[in-house]
Order: C-alpha cells, then structure tokens, then sequence
C-alpha cells in the first residue's frame, strides 16, 4: 500500500469507530465474544441498531462473526482496533474490563 491508500483506510478506521454506537459494541467486545442479543440487553438499545452497526463494523473488517446454531457470536478481529481503542480507553482513564462489567450484565 502506499501513502495515500494507508491514509484512507486509517481514516475509513477512524470513521467507522468514531460512532458511540459502534465504540460501545467495540469496547464491550473487546472483553469478551458476544451475541447480537447480548449486545443490545448489555447497552440498552434495539435489536436493529447494534445488527446495523455490526454491519458496519464487519463491513469495515474490525469485527468478525462465526454461527453458533441459530445465533451469531461477535469478535473484534482487528488488531489495530483492539490497540487503539484499548489506548484511548486507557487515555481517558477507562479500562475495558471496567467499563464493560459496569455497563453491561451477561443476558441470559
């Protein structure tokens, strides 16, 4: 890649996980692999924005699925989203782990 095609994916990254939505989904999947229904019980939102916002964030190559029966289970697979978000998470005096315990409880 040269220069130029380095900077418009770093700033494709950049958009993508300057959302609040996808920075929470981002950030609660970094402590741990998730389905979408534990996603939306964890942050309190409908079924159909966190679905539209893994989307985005699959489409973009930061999280990956796999099937587990009838569900889907998320993952942050990019190593660089799991860096940066993990420093400025840090940066602002968040640890991961903290946040996402605080904020969000296993659905069952």
């Amino acid at each position: 890649m040269d220069r130029d095609q380095i900077c418009c994916r770093v700033a494709e990254v950049l958009k993508v996980l300057g959302h609040p939505v996808r920075l929470q989904i981002v950030q609660t999947l970094l402590t741990r692999e998730s389905c979408v229904k534990n996603l939306w019980s964890c942050l309190e939102l409908s079924q159909a924005t966190v679905s539209q916002h893994l989307s985005v964030l699959k489409g973009k190559g930061i999280v990956d699925s796999a099937r587990e029966g009838v569900a889907m289970r998320y993952w942050v697979s990019d190593d660089i989203s799991k860096l940066l978000i993990g420093t400025l998470m840090d940066h602002f005096g968040m640890d991961c782990n903290e946040a996402s315990a605080d904020s969000c409880k296993e659905a069952k």
